[in-house]
C-alpha cells in the first residue's frame, strides 16, 4: 500500500513539474524530435530484457560506456562480453514498462531520464517488483540513435528515494 501511494505521489508530482518546464515530458506526449531516441531506448531495453546480446549491440555506440548499480564496473564495447555474461545469470525479467521522465534533444545528442518498472522472477521462484531510475545519453550517427552512456540505479522504496 505504501509503495502504491509513493508511486502515485511521484507520478503526480511529475505532472506539476512538467507544467513548470515544458521541455520535460513527465508522461506527456513525445514530440517527433523526442520520439526517435525514445523508440531506440525502448527497443534496446527490450533486447536487453530478452538477453539478445547481438541485437542489443546494434544500439551501442563504438565508444559507449554503460553502468548500473548491479555491475561492479562500467562496461564498454571492449568489455561487452563480460556485461552479457553478468546479465545472463541475473534474475529473469518477466515484464517491464518504461516511463519517460525527460527527453532532451540537442542536435544529434539526446539525454533521456526514465523509470523502468520490472517484474522479476528470482532463482528461487519468487516474483519481485523493481523500479529502475535510468539516465541515458544517445548520439545520432548515420541516421541511427546509438547509446553513448548510461547509468541506471534501483529505486529503494522507503528510503531517501
Amino acid at each position: 500500500m505504501l509503495k502504491a501511494m509513493l508511486l502515485l505521489a511521484v507520478f503526480g508530482l511529475m505532472g506539476l513539474l512538467w507544467a513548470a518546464d515544458p521541455h520535460l515530458i513527465y508522461g506527456q506526449e513525445l514530440t517527433k524530435e523526442q520520439a526517435g531516441p525514445w523508440a531506440a531506448l525502448e527497443e534496446q531495453i527490450g533486447l536487453d530484457v530478452k538477453q539478445d546480446w547481438e541485437g542489443m549491440k546494434r544500439f551501442l555506440h563504438p565508444k559507449s560506456c554503460f553502468w548500473g548499480d548491479t555491475s561492479p564496473t562500467p562496461s564498454s564495447m571492449t568489455s561487452y562480453s563480460y556485461y552479457a555474461k553478468l546479465r545472463s545469470v541475473e534474475d529473469e525479467i518477466v515484464a517491464h514498462r518504461l516511463v519517460p521522465v525527460s527527453v532532451v534533444v540537442v542536435d544529434d545528442v539526446a539525454i533521456i531520464n526514465f523509470y523502468g518498472h520490472t517484474v522479476v522472477k528470482t532463482k528461487d521462484g519468487r516474483t519481485v517488483e523493481k523500479i529502475i531510475r535510468g539516465h541515458n545519453t544517445w548520439k545520432k550517427e548515420n541516421g541511427r540513435w546509438l547509446l553513448l552512456s548510461t547509468y541506471n540505479t534501483e529505486v529503494k522504496m522507503g528510503g531517501d528515494d
